[in-house]
């Protein structure tokens, strides 16, 4: 169904038979709510990550407002977590896709996807530091793309996945903003990274259905796992519960979340879904948080039953997930189709969760 050829009301009416179908078929007590229920604000095109920093209030959208080829900068646009107004915007030397937080040190780092490099702002003053060239520049065709990023506060480190036939991991030192390391051997198109502090250890998952863990003292491969061997996956994000040793990954050719165990890389549960892009862990209310692009739906799922709790259907495409600190309030990115695409303005949406 293409919802975006259709009129208003006829959206209406086809998200709600669509999600009917969906209660339908998962038999649950899932409640479905409109993003008309939320707070929302459009600040400008091309938005992707965000990134929320309670010590300055703020709330970061890295923008990439042009594909165009002599329009090449970024935006970051800073929001009131509150009202999501834009409080300032920042012009950035390159287009700012993958947004990592180092709340304490000040320090945002932006990816930039097509060049294959990350780009340092001060969120105090609101400047560019640097740019760190991450791929070999020398055949532009061959630049290894950066996609995720993920930082480790207590060893300060960066990683930044880089995605090739031959995948690459990126090791920043967050202190001397430097590229320390290049981890290689890490499969086919990595994609989704993140990082357990705790315990020192790196996830990443591939375009060849791989979980591989990382030391982060060391920088070695400790293992990797081939997820359901007997089927083909294209692993895209992924979130983990540190406490339970569980990855969440999402595959977007999939109808299911893969919940998975870390140390053994054995499945533990399949969340019947829609397929999804993002997904996000919330210890503090033990919640799974999925965007699904194509459907224009947020799931809220509950991390222990993994039963669906609620749905909602967004009248833009879901993208990227960021929460408060305080576990509370959840926003996500909502971006418009191909048709409108750096023309009309993408979104940020604020759930409260605990008025759902």
């Amino acid at each position: 169904m293409k919802l975006h050829n259709s009129s208003p009301l006829k959206k209406t009416a086809v998200i709600t038979f669509t999600l009917a179908l969906l209660m339908a078929t998962f038999s649950t007590q899932a409640t479905t709510r409109a993003q008309s229920d939320f707070l929302t604000a459009a600040p400008g095109p091309g938005i992707y990550e965000l990134a929320y920093d309670g010590s300055q209030n703020s709330l970061f959208a890295a923008s990439a407002p042009s594909f165009d080829k002599d329009k090449t900068s970024g935006l970051v646009y800073r929001l009131d977590p509150q009202t999501l107004k834009t409080t300032s915007a920042l012009t950035t030397s390159r287009r700012a896709f993958a947004a990592a937080l180092d709340e304490e040190n000040h320090k945002l780092w932006l990816g930039n996807t097509l060049e294959g490099s990350v780009t340092l702002v001060d969120t105090r003053s609101g400047k560019e530091i640097k740019t760190l060239q991450l791929s070999d520049t020398a055949n532009p065709k061959e630049i290894v793309h950066t996609r995720e990023m993920a930082l480790d506060n207590v060893r300060h480190r960066l990683y930044v996945s880089g995605v090739a036939q031959k995948g690459v991991v990126w090791v920043i030192d967050t202190e001397k903003n430097e590229l320390i390391t290049t981890i290689e051997n890490m499969g086919k198109w990595p994609t989704g990274l993140v990082v357990n502090s705790e315990k020192g250890l790196v996830y990443v998952i591939n375009g060849s259905g791989e979980l591989v863990t990382i030391n982060g003292e060391d920088n070695s491969i400790v293992s990797r796992h081939v997820i359901e061997g007997d089927k083909k996956h294209f692993f895209l994000n992924i979130a983990i519960d540190s406490k339970n040793n569980r990855a969440f990954i999402t595959d977007p050719d999939l109808p299911n979340i893969l919940v998975v165990d870390t140390t053994s890389g054995k499945i533990i549960h399949s969340i019947s879904n829609v397929n999804s892009l993002a997904v996000l862990y919330n210890a503090k209310r033990d919640e799974i948080y999925i965007t699904h692009r194509n459907a224009k739906l947020v799931s809220i799922v509950d991390g222990t039953s993994y039963r669906l709790k609620t749905y909602i259907a967004t009248t833009l495409l879901p993208n990227s997930l960021a929460l408060a600190a305080n576990g509370s309030e959840l926003f996500v990115s909502l971006k418009q189709g191909e048709k409108e695409m750096g023309k009309a303005p993408d979104e940020v949406m604020k759930i409260d969760l605990e008025k759902i």
